[in-house]
């Protein structure tokens, strides 16, 4: 299958801006989803399409614009983006940790449905040529992806059937509900769904969780807001997710280096010390004979640079700083920044000299000691580096004035145990204590 993942042509890319338009009409809540997620092409899907726990959406786009009309592709993806909110991915591996064993047909199905019934509360009605609802089924609306399936697999054994070999011997007692219009067999199996493809990275970058978290809990807050959802299961369902709950700042802060790692840094640059291997010139001398051969320089992305501003003055406690470094320092060499990309900036209220993370000692001593104003630190970045940095992490008890206007490079407040959060609107942050997901 890995050699059928590809990249969107631009004709294809044009299709798919239209049918997402169209989703984004039918469900404006669910737009956070639809353009943050990664679209692969997969020629031979035999799938309407198919959703990844990293955002990635596998559609079959030339046979989708063949067999379906624009609206009904539209409704797929919609379709799809049910199967994120829900987390059927999670679903589906606690069931298999739970029973031992799990049938990926008869796991679709649950899935199907479950999604199908909160489309149609949320006034959506989808076409045949879209999977099975439980009407379809021959059951109970409004039951969860596990209920749907233990009913399915307590039926498929009172006929004796073997669950986890479903062919097209099952059509008959389900009902069709193995159809969906096409020819699935192994290739909508859970292992499809979840499996990291080779070459897949390349084609289509994984969200981060907190990528994922933040589309999803901003799905469930436009449902509240009542931009095109009716109340009932959805509604409970987004009211659950805005709940406060705990997410680890380690989590947080992994998730902003994962991403600067994995991000391409702003354009190329050119050295003598590394050769072009592909351009090269030749100087024409005036009686029209060839002249000595001219080395261009060779081009090379920058290592991202991570910036640790930590806030000195004399409100924040030293061993809460040096602990919080020490995990930033694990977190960085678990995402593959070296030691000498990771600057430690001591700001009070002044600017202390820029040290990196390799030196000895360096978070075991803390320049400064008087007021706080994170404003003089922030400001000095642009004129301490070369080029901007690719994250700042500014540690500190919140008690600072902030900027008002962003950054022009990625900032993050870690606000400390005892602190109250300050930072403006544009700055993300997070507390030692957990952020509110």
């Amino acid at each position: 299958m890995s050699g059928h993942a590809r990249k969107l042509t631009t004709e294809q890319e044009d299709r798919l801006a239209v049918w997402r338009m169209l989703a984004e009409k039918h469900a404006p809540y669910a737009s956070a989803l639809l353009y943050a997620a990664r679209y692969v092409n997969v020629p031979g899907l035999e799938t309407l399409g198919a959703a990844d726990d990293r955002l990635r959406v596998f559609l079959d786009v030339d046979a989708m614009a063949t067999s379906w009309s624009d609206d009904e592709n539209a409704q797929v993806l919609v379709h799809l983006m049910y199967h994120v909110m829900f987390d059927h991915h999670t679903l589906a591996r606690q069931k298999l940790q739970v029973d031992g064993d799990l049938a990926p047909d008869l796991w679709r199905m649950a899935a199907d449905a479950a999604v199908n019934d909160d489309l149609e509360d949320a006034g959506l009605h989808f076409p045949s040529t879209v999977s099975r609802t439980a009407d379809a089924l021959g059951m109970e609306r409004g039951l969860s992806a596990p209920e749907y399936y233990d009913a399915l697999a307590r039926r498929a054994r009172e006929a004796e059937m073997d669950i986890f070999h479903l062919g097209e011997t099952a059509d008959g007692l389900l009902d069709g509900a193995l159809a969906l219009g096409t020819d699935l067999r192994d290739r909508a199996s859970l292992d499809f769904l979840t499996r990291s493809w080779e070459d897949l990275d390349l084609i289509a970058p994984p969200a981060e969780d907190f990528e994922v978290v933040a589309a999803v809990h901003t799905v469930a807050e436009e449902i509240l807001k009542g931009k095109g959802a009716s109340a009932g299961r959805l509604g409970r369902w987004a009211s659950e997710v805005t709940a406060p709950s705990i997410l680890p700042w380690q989590t947080i802060i992994g998730g902003y280096l994962r991403k600067t790692a994995h991000r391409k840094p702003r354009g190329l640059r050119k050295s003598f010390s590394r050769a072009s291997r592909r351009q090269a010139v030749r100087v024409v001398m005036p009686d029209g004979s060839k002249g000595r051969k001219i080395l261009l320089p060779g081009t090379f992305r920058p290592d991202p640079t991570v910036v640790f501003m930590r806030d000195t003055s004399g409100s924040v406690e030293d061993h809460e700083l040096g602990e919080m470094g020490r995990e930033v320092e694990a977190l960085a060499v678990q995402c593959g920044i070296h030691e000498d990309r990771v600057i430690i900036l001591d700001v009070d209220a002044a600017v202390y000299k820029a040290r990196r993370l390799s030196e000895k000692g360096v978070l075991r001593s803390a320049s400064g000691g008087g007021g706080t104003d994170m404003r003089l630190g922030l400001a000095a970045v642009p004129d301490l580096f070369d080029r901007e940095p690719d994250l700042v992490i500014v540690a500190t008890d919140g008690g600072t004035s902030w900027p008002q206007t962003p950054t022009t490079f990625p900032t993050i407040a870690l606000i400390t145990s005892d602190g109250t959060d300050s930072t403006p609107d544009w700055m993300p942050s997070v507390s030692v204590l957990g952020k509110v997901a």
